[in-house]
Parts: C-alpha cells; sequence; structure tokens
C-alpha cells in the first residue's frame, strides 16, 4: 500500500537541492602540462679531476692542452713562414712569443684545475638537489591527486547525505503508514480476534479438565493393572529358568503343570530305557535257551532278582504292591 512518500519525497529533495552544486572541474592529471619530465643519469657520474696528462702529455703533438696549442701555433706560424710573410728570425721571435704565451695558458690551467673541479662538483650537488626538489615536486602531485580524489569521495557522500535524507522522509512516511496498519490490526484483534481467542481459551480449560480427569483414572485404574501384568510376566520369565516365584512359593498353572510334564517325560525316558535294555538282555538270553535247552538261566532271572525289579517298576510308576505276595512271587 502506497501512502504517497515517493512523491513527496522527490518534492522535497528537490527543494533541499535548490542552489546547491555538487560538481567539481574535470582536472586531467594526466595531461603534460601535470608531469614532469625524466630527468638523465649523467648528474651522477663521477666528476673527473684535472691531471697534468690534461695539460700535456710532454710529447710533441701531444692530446693535452698545452700540446694542442703548440700544435696549432706552430702549423699557423710554418704556413706564415712558408708563404714569406715572416722571415727567419720574426719566426722565431714569433715562436718563441708563442711558447711563453703556452706556458702563461698552461700555468693559468694549473692554477684553476682543481678550483674548476670543485665547481663541476658543486654544479653536480646543485643538479642533484634540483633533482630531488623535482621528485617532491611529484610527491606533491601525487598528494595533489589524492586530494582531489578525496574531495571527489566528499562531494560524492554529501550527495549520498542528501538521498539519505530523502529515504528518511519516505521512510518517515512509511512508519505513519504502518502506524496506522498496526492501529487498524489492534482494533480487529480487540473486537474479532479476541473474543474468539476466549472462546478457544474456555474450550481448552474443558479439555485440560477431561484431560486430569483421564490421567487420572490412568494413574488410579489402569497403571496398577499394568504393573500387576508386568510382575505376572516377570514370574512367567522367571518360570522359564527356575521352580520358584519371586516370593519362594513353587510354580504352579500351566506353567507348573509344563514343568511337572517335563519332568515326568525324563523319568519316562530314564525306564523306558530301563526296561529296553532289560528287554535286550532277555531276548538274547530267549535266543541262547532256544538254540540251547539245557543252558541254565543267569542269576538276574532268579525269582528274588526278578521281584526286586518288579517292584521297582511298581513303585516307580506309582502301583499298589500286594501285601499277601510270598517271596518268590510277584507282588
Amino acid at each position: 500500500m502506497s501512502c504517497g512518500a515517493d512523491t513527496t519525497a522527490n518534492s522535497l529533495l528537490t527543494s533541499l537541492l535548490a542552489g546547491k552544486s555538487f560538481n567539481l572541474p574535470d582536472v586531467n592529471l594526466s595531461d603534460d602540462k601535470f608531469q614532469i619530465p625524466d630527468g638523465g643519469s649523467s648528474l651522477y657520474d663521477n666528476v673527473d679531476k684535472l691531471t697534468n696528462e690534461d695539460l700535456t702529455t710532454r710529447v710533441v703533438d701531444g692530446s693535452g692542452v698545452f700540446d694542442a696549442l703548440m700544435s696549432g701555433l706552430s702549423a699557423h706560424l710554418k704556413k706564415e713562414y712558408e708563404q714569406n710573410r715572416i722571415t727567419g728570425e720574426q719566426y722565431t721571435k714569433a715562436y718563441t712569443a708563442s711558447v711563453g704565451g703556452a706556458l702563461q695558458t698552461a700555468a693559468s690551467f694549473l692554477l684553476g684545475r682543481d678550483q674548476a673541479y670543485w665547481q663541476a662538483v658543486l654544479a653536480q650537488l646543485q643538479a642533484r638537489q634540483a633533482e630531488i626538489q623535482v621528485i617532491t615536486a611529484r610527491v606533491q602531485l601525487e598528494t595533489a591527486k589524492a586530494q582531489l580524489a578525496t574531495a571527489r569521495v566528499q562531494a560524492m557522500t554529501a550527495e549520498a547525505e542528501f538521498g539519505l535524507t530523502k529515504m528518511k522522509i519516505a521512510t518517515e512516511d512509511q512508519q505513519y503508514c504502518l502506524l496506522k496498519v498496526q492501529t487498524d490490526q489492534g482494533e480487529y484483534t480487540l473486537n474479532d480476534l479476541m473474543p474468539l481467542q476466549k472462546a478457544q481459551l474456555t474450550l481448552q480449560n474443558t479439555g485440560l479438565d477431561l484431560d486430569n480427569d483421564t490421567k487420572s483414572f490412568t494413574l488410579m485404574q489402569i497403571l496398577p493393572t499394568q504393573k500387576t501384568l508386568l510382575e505376572e510376566q516377570v514370574e512367567v520369565q522367571r518360570a522359564q529358568t527356575m521352580d520358584t516365584r519371586t516370593n519362594g512359593i513353587t510354580i504352579k498353572g500351566s506353567v507348573g503343570k509344563q514343568k511337572d510334564l517335563y519332568t515326568q517325560q525324563i523319568i519316562s525316558y530314564q525306564r523306558d530305557a530301563e526296561v529296553k535294555a532289560a528287554k535286550l538282555f532277555t531276548d538274547a538270553w530267549i535266543t541262547q535257551k532256544t538254540i540251547d535247552e539245557g543252558l541254565m538261566p543267569p542269576g538276574a532271572f532268579r525269582n528274588d532278582s526278578i521281584n526286586v525289579i518288579l517292584r521297582n517298576i511298581k513303585a516307580n510308576n506309582n502301583i499298589d504292591i500286594n501285601p499277601g505276595a510270598q517271596d518268590g512271587d510277584p507282588d
């Protein structure tokens, strides 16, 4: 839902920006007039100190300054002499004067060579200082570039702050709309939702009462019965391996009968095995008797032995024994 905040904010921003300018001059720091030409490396070359060899190499037509002066003067004098402009005497005087002048020039050279050396060194140092000043100017130029960039950022920041003011105006309008919606929601909650919630709470209370009754019945009726059932289940499991209940009473009922049956079956198997074993011996004796009628019965077939066996069979099978039986007769 729009409350017209954007229209209001645009109108207010136009009013706020009236008479304001955020434009900066477009300065091209890469232009040639802002660039300092690179200096040569000759400023850092060593300054050669003048020596005697720079004056003369001590040979005719040498490479020294005096040698060069004498070579030039000699050439000029020779040319004048050959063209008969001067005589031999004049040639000698001119040559002597030339040597004197050359020597005077050489003396001046020797006197001024150290001064010239130190002047060259000073000039080199001054040139180096000038180069340092050029580097300093470059640093100042880069600083100016950084300051210009900072000014641009500050200008953009100012423009962003004006935009933020616009957004705040729009936000305030939206907050007003939000407060209005919240007020409508509060009225709806008070008039419509809360009565329903009250009715729901009433039903929940009724459900809680029913749940409490159910839990009470479970606690008082069902759980004791379940406890008894669990105890009996424990006794049933105990009866699988033991002959008495946990309270020491002999196990009865169907489980007790089954245990008695298992016991009787074991006894029956034992008695049956005894009878079968006796039958094996009896059948063997009968077979021998059939073959040899004169064969005497073994001592185990005497009447007293047979009576003992019969008494044990009757006793093991709970058969009443005849008290009137005579010795040698079966009971």
